[in-house]
Formats: C-alpha cells, structure tokens, sequence
C-alpha cells in the first residue's frame, strides 16, 4: 500500500455511537449441520462495513452514509447537519461498491454462495469464503482493502486457493486471521483438518506452513492472543495446542465429565496462558431447553493440567424461539484491554457481556 493512500484512508470518519442501518440481502441456501457462516466485517481503521449474500454479492459501506442514513437516531454533538453538499454526495454515491464476486462476475451466478468474511489483524486484508454449488468448489479470496475500496475491479490478492468438497468434507467450518501476524491465517474443514498458511509480503503469493490430520470430532479453532500458537477443540471439549506449523505442541483433557451429558462444544476462545472459553450448544433447541442446552464454561489449567471452571449456564434462554433451521453458533467481541468478552449467539436475541474477577486476573505469554 502508498504511504498516501494510507494517509487518505486513515483520514475516512470513523463509527459514532447512536448509529444504526438496516441492510438488504438474500441468504436462501441454508447452512449444512456444521457450517458455520459470518457475512459481516467492520473495519474501525478506515471506518468502512462489509457484507455479502448470494443476492447482492459485495457490498461496501462507509460510516458517513451510515451517519447520514441514521440521523433520525439521537445525535451526538459532533454531528454535522449543516453540510448539504455532503450529504447530496452520499446520497448519489451512498453505497461505494456493489458487486459480484469473482466467480459470479459476468453471469451473476447465483449458485455462488458466500459463507465467510474476515478482515486481518491491520484491516489491510479482507478474506471472502465461497462456495460454488453447481460445480462442488469452494474458493478462498483476497483483497487489498485499501485497492477494494477505491477500486470496484480490483484484483485479488495472489491465485485464490480452490477447494473440492471432498477434499474438505464438503465444508469450511471456520475461518480465523492471526490476531498479531497480520498475513497469517487458518482454517478449518469438514473433515477436522487445520491448514494455515501465509501471505508473502513481497510476491503476494500464498504459502502453506502446515496442515494437522483430518478428525471427525474436531469442531472449531482459534489463535492465542499473541498468535504463537492455535487451539482446536473437539467436540467434548479437548484441547490441542499447536505451533503455526500445525506441529502439536501440548494436549488438555477435557473439562467436562465422559459421563455427561452435555451438547456439543462448538466454539473455543483462548482467552489468556492457560484459560479458554469454551462455548457449548444443542443443535436444535425446543421448548425443554434448559441449563444445559446453552452455555459456557471459562477452563484454566495449571502445570498438572489440574483443571478450575467457571460455568456461565443463564445466558441463552430465549433461543428455542428461533426457526430450527438455524444453525448454532457463538460471536464474540474480545476487548483485550479490559479482558471482556461479548457474546452472541444466532439463536437468540440477547448479548451478553462476560468478565469478573476470576477472569481478569490472568496474564498471557502465548
């Protein structure tokens, strides 16, 4: 990226309290069991929002048209309501970029689906997930944001990486940027299998360092907060430590009882050295849904990989309201600075705000 172009960018206004905008877009192909989907990134650095669905394919927001769209919100005091001319120009061009993606270009093919949004660590990447019905491919895209946004024909980044469903088992059930390697990444696959790789900094071309062997009870991953190391979590809750390499470095058991009968662990934090959050959910709640139906326990293990809990069971009970073909599935918002975690969940409608004194006393070396 030019030093100028950075410059101007860093210049865009950034989100203001008190704002909100309702956005369009069709999603129709509903998930499989395991697909785990985020067609939302937000870039505070130069202010801009991101989304996609297989109806209206890219789209790219700027934060003035967000402001300008949600005046009739309170205000805050810096607001500008005397700029008339600014305002006209964000009505002719509010939206800066509505498009297909690559391989929906000329066609606008709609069995091009997009699954995942993820910008890197600086904002300077925006990773898109897709997938292609019609032919049984998925494709993994990236963009230069600063070139994305000023450019609605910009070129990705490198050669896309081209995924069968077979050799993925038919899904990529998550995607995770390296919170502090900003061209850094992992995934994880249908099968249980964990690939990383990274973009080199000067050809801009992907490169793999590893890729751990398939497992059916493998069920999602996630950085440490220094992005030296990633976890993958199984379903009844085990946690393998890697390096970025995908050489296994360390193994805890598991926090919950052989003998329970807990849901499935479906999410994993790394939240600091020896602690995580693991979030666990029922696939298809009803109206039994109960303390166990939803919940998340903090686990933190000593050197004996002796293991103290922290069980946080009240947080979801509005989610058997919800149509049954919604998937499960955890989002969190990790302030570091004050070691808070927000958490949401697609089947309901409430969020919830995670932190005590037990958490907080914690410091991370990973």
């Amino acid at each position: 990226m030019e030093e100028a172009q950075e410059k101007d960018m860093d210049a865009v206004a950034s989100f203001k309290s008190g704002k909100s905008l309702s956005i369009t877009g069709r999603q129709d192909n509903i998930c499989s069991r395991l697909q785990m989907i985020n067609l939302l990134a937000s870039s505070n650095r130069y202010g801009y929002i991101f989304y996609a669905t297989e109806s209206d394919g890219l789209v790219i927001i700027p934060s003035k048209y967000i402001d300008q769209k949600s005046s009739y919100l309170t205000k805050s005091s810096d607001d500008d309501d005397d700029n008339d001319d600014e305002n006209q120009n964000l009505e002719k061009n509010s939206i800066i970029h509505r498009s297909y993606m690559p391989t929906q270009m000329i066609n606008k093919n709609s069995l091009i689906i997009p699954y995942w949004l993820s910008l890197n660590a600086d904002d300077s990447i925006l990773a898109i997930v897709l997938s292609q019905l019609d032919t049984q491919t998925w494709y993994i895209i990236f963009y230069d944001v600063v070139k994305l946004i000023q450019s609605p024909d910009s070129t990705p980044i490198g050669t896309p990486i081209n995924l069968s469903n077979n050799s993925i088992g038919d899904t990529i059930i998550h995607f995770t940027w390296n919170p502090a390697i900003p061209n850094m990444f992992a995934y994880i696959d249908g099968n249980g299998s964990v690939s990383t790789f990274e973009i080199d900094q000067n050809s801009k071309q992907l490169k793999s360092l590893g890729k751990c062997d398939a497992n059916d009870d493998n069920s999602s991953i996630c950085w440490s907060p220094k992005g030296k190391q990633i976890v993958v979590v199984t379903y009844d809750g085990v946690l393998e430590l890697y390096e970025p390499n995908m050489k296994l470095k360390k193994k805890y058991p598991s926090a919950i009882s052989a003998n329970s009968l807990f849901p499935p662990c479906i999410s994993v934090l790394w939240f600091s050295t020896h602690q995580f959050l693991l979030g666990f959910s029922e696939n298809n709640p009803d109206e039994n849904t109960n303390d166990n139906s939803f919940f998340h326990i903090m686990v933190t293990y000593d050197k004996d990989q002796l293991v103290r809990t922290q069980i946080y069971n009240d947080l979801f009970f509005d989610a058997y309201e919800t149509p049954i073909n919604i998937n499960s599935q955890y989002f969190y918002v990790r302030i570091n600075e004050s070691k808070i975690i927000v958490c949401g969940l697609t089947k309901s409608l409430k969020i919830h705000v995670l932190g005590s004194d037990e958490l907080n006393q914690f410091s991370c070396n990973c």
